[in-house]
């Protein structure tokens, strides 16, 4: 009888992509570094003094809370990673989608680095199911509390009619990413590049047949498949737990009702604000707007972009030097098993 199959690790290119991807990432950070200052960092976590244990502990239970996600979004079958491996990727891709534009390339990274264990196919959709649920979880929370908050609460006009313009924006995207998957998020995407002729009909035909698995992996066998993005709602509700801290930490702990707002209106300016690096400048001038539409101090707002930088920072730097030093090792093709 033989013996289950297993991988012979990624090709090459997944390599030399993990690497890169480490360079660039490291470059950016430095980069980063420099813009915000290091001693804007250090003078930051010093006013928040013990509750930094809090901060990173919370970081720790969030990070453990999005491996089990993307482990449980790859299956029980195997070949699989190991769930060290799975939170390998996840710290790893995150710290390089912290200090990188759009926040994308980490999540190439997460798949390269699962390639190492399992098919291709399965970790680039245990990957984009782990995405969409968190796009999902975030345009929910807009869905359901913005209008709350828009009615409810003495806000002005302006932040007013934003919330319900970024409602109708959520549901919109909500119903259209469900409507994609369903259809195929692949093929759909193949035959609209189809359709203003950036492709071939033999090419596209050929991207859709061998993209098929993919595109039914995407969509899941059943509605429990989506069942592990529990463990990432869990974890994006960490985030604003974190939030409450640094502002605590600064002695103003803000009512449930302006956190609510932070946790609707804020989604939107976190969404704009991952277009640069630890969302530099979008964070501060968005979050200290939001604060003062609330009667809050509008420094506030500043403090709790600026303190949680800090946080993202020591996290990208743990985060890329776990992975320079996974990849400085002597790396090499794992070889079958014998009939």
């Amino acid at each position: 009888m033989s013996a289950p199959a297993t991988p012979a690790g990624p090709p090459r290119w997944a390599r030399g992509f993990t690497i890169a991807a480490s360079v660039v990432a490291a470059v950016a950070l430095g980069v980063t570094l420099q813009q915000v200052g290091v001693g804007t960092v250090v003078d930051q976590l010093r006013a928040i003094g013990g509750w930094f244990v809090a901060l990173v502990a919370i970081e720790i239970v969030a990070a453990l809370c999005d491996a089990l996600a993307i482990s449980g979004f790859l299956g029980a079958a195997p070949p699989r990673p190991p769930f060290r491996r799975v939170l390998h990727a996840q710290v790893a891709g995150r710290a390089i989608n912290l200090v990188t534009p759009l926040a994308s390339l980490g999540e190439a990274t997460k798949v390269t680095l699962l390639m190492r264990d399992t098919d291709g196919t399965r970790a680039v959709a245990a990957i984009a199911r782990f995405g969409m649920v968190y796009v999902i979880i975030n345009l929910a929370m807009i869905i359901v509390g913005a209008p709350v908050c828009a009615l409810a609460l003495p806000l002005p006009g302006w932040l007013a009619r934003t919330l319900w313009l970024g409602t109708a924006i959520a549901a919109a995207l909500v119903i259209g990413l469900a409507l994609l998957v369903r259809g195929g998020l692949v093929a759909r995407a193949v035959a609209g590049l189809r359709r203003v002729r950036l492709v071939s009909a033999a090419r596209a035909a050929g991207w859709t047949a061998r993209t098929a698995d993919l595109d039914q992996t995407l969509r899941g066998a059943t509605l429990g498949s989506w069942r592990p993005g529990a463990w990432a709602l869990i974890s994006k509700l960490l985030q604003w737990v974190a939030a409450w801290v640094v502002l605590h930490a600064n002695g103003h702990a803000p009512p449930l009702a302006v956190m609510a707002v932070i946790a609707t209106a804020g989604t939107l300016v976190n969404i704009v604000a991952n277009l640069v690096p630890l969302g530099l400048g979008v964070a501060e001038g968005g979050t200290a707007a939001l604060m003062a539409a609330l009667g809050q101090p509008a420094s506030l707002g500043v403090t709790m972009a600026v303190a949680r930088r800090g946080v993202q920072l020591l996290y990208a730097a743990f985060g890329l030097t776990l992975l320079v030093s996974a990849e400085a090792r002597p790396w090499r093709r794992r070889a079958p098993p014998p009939a």
